[in-house]
């Protein structure tokens, strides 16, 4: 329905304009390749708009042959158009056109200063189309954080984010959030934000961003996840994984794990090993005197980085050899541990609070003295009295991982990342064919006992 601002002869000014006769300005509007020359009268544009009173007494225009040139490039030409008919006539109709370009009138408003129609524009946007408002939350959320001026939109933005921040994450005009505007976001609010939600909506919104990524994202290939990483890599340090059930991380999160690096995804799963409903649920009993259930089950989630395993695979550990029991002698962990399949081998390290190990996915050999190849192998280390203090070292140099050798376990090139010498009850890291050094400096260490464990498949 028209709104009549002032009693004018409306018509008879809309066809002056229409029809450019008498006009002394050209306006040209927009953008290249959408601009377009308006044709306006100087007078009845100084009368309705002190913007453009200043503007023609100022260097802002230059004339040519008795005609004022104007450029107004950051007003589209739509906008315009709605603008100079309500200059000319009084007259605006806001149901024809939908909110996103109603709140851009508003803004091109406040810039001719026409008052006016701004609070005109702000009672129409607020009366009766709340709920369309915060459907398009993230242009209120813009235009409130910038324009302090329209203080109606300010206090019904302000009113319905202190209510429920998470507001923001249900828009429909979620995707349309700028990377910095959302960062900022993310950064100020981090503790009051379902982190689910933002995690489901940075899928959505990375999507929106690129013109690669599918809407099924189960069918992302590696490029495309790494396409994925690109986008949304700034904004991991601002999602509390901890927030995640361990259900919706399994299924939400843990499909993308190759965008994370080894440390970030370590320490995530470590808050997952040892998270209450998680071991109450999958809660493991290891024959071990080195390390507990709790650092059995984080090693099972290392495997499953460095394999790729499914979920719903869970480990158990079957102790093959221990030192203090069955002896030092290589000949012993060769005649227990050779042909097992996978093992994870542990350390106690002497007269320390380190626990040193590794993960072997292939055999332990006696009969060769050769280096196996392989790219799903790790060593680890632990402080006993601190669980979450752990390294974790993925094998770079996957031609150097594992060397069968008759001395004992043994993972890398060279001086090896880390080597048991059993004979001498010894070992001895160094930085080579893995990530990280997992001592804090290299060279050897005496053994105060050590234990491999078989490491065997079981589905929930």
């Amino acid at each position: 329905m028209s709104f009549e601002l002032l009693k004018l002869s409306s018509k008879e000014y809309g066809d002056i304009l229409k029809s450019g006769e008498f006009s002394d300005t050209e306006i040209l509007v927009g953008e290249e390749p959408n601009t377009k020359v308006f044709l306006a009268h100087s007078l009845i544009l100084k009368i309705r708009s002190p913007y453009f009173r200043t503007a023609f007494s100022s260097r802002w225009v230059r004339t040519e042959n008795n005609v004022i040139k104007l450029q107004k490039p950051n007003i589209s030409v739509k906008v315009f158009d709605i603008l100079i008919k309500y200059i000319y006539s009084s007259i605006i109709d806001l149901t024809k056109y939908d909110i996103k370009t109603n709140v851009e009138v508003l803004i091109a408003a406040d810039e001719l200063c026409l008052y006016d129609l701004c609070s005109y524009i702000e009672n129409e946007l607020l009366k009766n189309n709340e709920a369309l408002l915060k459907d398009n939350f993230i242009l209120i959320h813009n235009v409130a954080n910038k324009f302090n001026q329209f203080t109606n939109l300010l206090q019904f933005y302000r009113t319905n984010f202190q209510k429920d921040p998470n507001i923001i994450l249900r828009t429909n005009d979620f995707t349309t959030i700028q990377k910095e505007t959302l960062l900022n976001f993310l950064s100020e609010n981090r503790q009051s934000l379902n982190h689910t939600e933002v995690w489901d909506k940075l899928i959505e919104w990375a999507i929106a961003q690129s013109h690669e990524l599918p809407s099924d994202v189960i069918r992302w290939t590696s490029n495309e996840i790494t396409t994925f990483r690109g986008i949304i890599q700034s904004f991991i340090p601002h999602i509390n994984f901890k927030e995640i059930s361990p259900a919706d991380f399994s299924h939400k999160v843990k499909p993308f794990k190759d965008i994370f690096d080894d440390k970030s995804y370590a320490k995530i799963l470590e808050h997952y090993s040892f998270n209450n409903e998680v071991r109450s649920n999958f809660k493991m009993n290891i024959d071990s005197r080195i390390i507990s259930s709790d650092h059995a089950f984080l090693i099972g989630n290392l495997i499953k980085i460095t394999r790729q395993d499914d979920s719903n695979i869970f480990y158990d550990f079957n102790l093959l050899v221990r030192g203090s029991k069955d002896g030092f002698e290589p000949e012993i962990f060769h005649e227990l541990c050779d042909e097992k399949g996978p093992t994870i081998t542990v350390i106690s390290v002497k007269n320390t609070n380190e626990i040193l190990g590794g993960f072997n996915p292939l055999n332990w050999l006696s009969n060769s003295v050769e280096y196996v190849e392989t790219d799903e192998s790790f060593i680890f280390s632990f402080d006993k009295n601190k669980l979450t203090d752990f390294i974790f070292s993925k094998v770079v140099d996957g031609k150097y991982a594992i060397y069968n050798r008759r001395i004992g376990p043994d993972f890398g090139h060279n001086n090896s990342d880390l080597k048991l010498i059993l004979s001498v009850k010894e070992g001895q890291c160094y930085k080579n064919s893995y990530k990280k050094l997992i001592r804090k400096n290299e060279g050897k260490f005496e053994i105060d006992d050590y234990e491999i464990f078989q490491i065997i498949n079981k589905s929930t």
